[in-house]
């Protein structure tokens, strides 16, 4: 059963996560025969505090010490004044370990932590969702946490040719460089092949539809049409393709290409993951 459809029946119910989990397994994921299951059980309204939407919170990211493995969670509660609490923050500090550890596999797995801070502080919580990298070879991952109440985040994998590339400076200073271009521009894809074909040829016609309302001749159409879709669509979404939020000059391309120079071997984003709040 998927972590999405549990947490979407408890910010239904209210009910906890693990019965949450029982009722859509024995529902076969029908939500509505799993709400009625749980009604009949006197677990949909548990809690008065279930009702309410926990929609403030916090990102937090953790790195293993040996470096090779690391995590991003959403910690979700409902106002901005416990998630600046103290003991709001250790727990998402404490789940992101847990997570990065590979002792916390879901949001289902963290409901008794959660639950205890709820009970305590009377707010409705929830882990909201996580997501775990581990290194296969050769490479590094870096995080970043937006230091304004800590409501964006990411993480970043760099591959590299070798180990003494890996932990080279210039990779280092690579990897944290990318991992604050990933929160401050959001990019949806690393490279232009990971775009959905669908995706490209809407934004394709969009612009075509525009370029020709405007008068321009047909046979200017299409060289027009795919200088939008670089400018406007590819360096805007694809990490690979973007310009350095220093400047917005340098493409970030050849952000890699100095770093790898800089190390001695060659360097390339694996992966990315970036997390907002509340965001789908």
């Amino acid at each position: 059963m998927s972590t999405e459809l549990i947490v979407k029946l408890r910010e239904k119910t209210g009910a906890g996560m693990m019965d949450c989990k029982k009722a859509l397994t024995e529902a076969g994921g029908d939500m509505e025969k799993a709400v009625e299951s749980l009604r009949k059980k006197g677990l949909a309204d548990a809690a008065k505090r279930s009702a309410r939407t926990a929609k403030e919170g916090l990102i937090a990211a953790h790195i293993a010490p040996d470096g090779r493995k690391a995590a991003i969670v959403e910690l979700n509660c409902e106002t901005d004044f416990v998630a600046k609490t103290d003991e709001f923050q250790a727990l998402a500090a404490e789940l992101a370990k847990s997570a990065a550890e590979g002792s916390l596999k879901d949001a289902a797995g963290a409901q008794e932590q959660v639950k205890g801070l709820s009970g305590k502080v009377g707010e409705n919580m929830m882990l909201r969702r996580l997501e775990r990298f581990e290194l296969q070879g050769p490479g590094r991952i870096d995080a970043y946490i937006h230091s304004s109440g800590a409501k964006k985040g990411a993480l970043v994998e760099l591959s590299a040719a070798s180990e003494a590339a890996a932990r080279h400076d210039a990779a280092a200073a690579l990897g944290k460089e990318l991992a604050m271009q990933v929160v401050a521009m959001g990019p949806r894809w690393l490279a232009i092949e990971d775009i959905p074909a669908e995706a490209v040829a809407k934004e394709r016609e969009i612009f075509a539809t525009q370029v020709k309302a405007e008068g321009k001749p047909e046979a200017a159409v299409p060289k027009i049409v795919e200088g939008k879709l670089r400018k406007l669509f590819f360096q805007a979404f694809c990490l690979i393709e973007q310009l350095s939020m220093r400047d917005n000059k340098t493409p970030v391309r050849q952000l890699i290409a100095d770093a790898s120079k800089a190390a001695g071997a060659a360097l390339e984003v694996r992966r990315f993951v970036r997390y907002q709040l509340g965001e789908e």
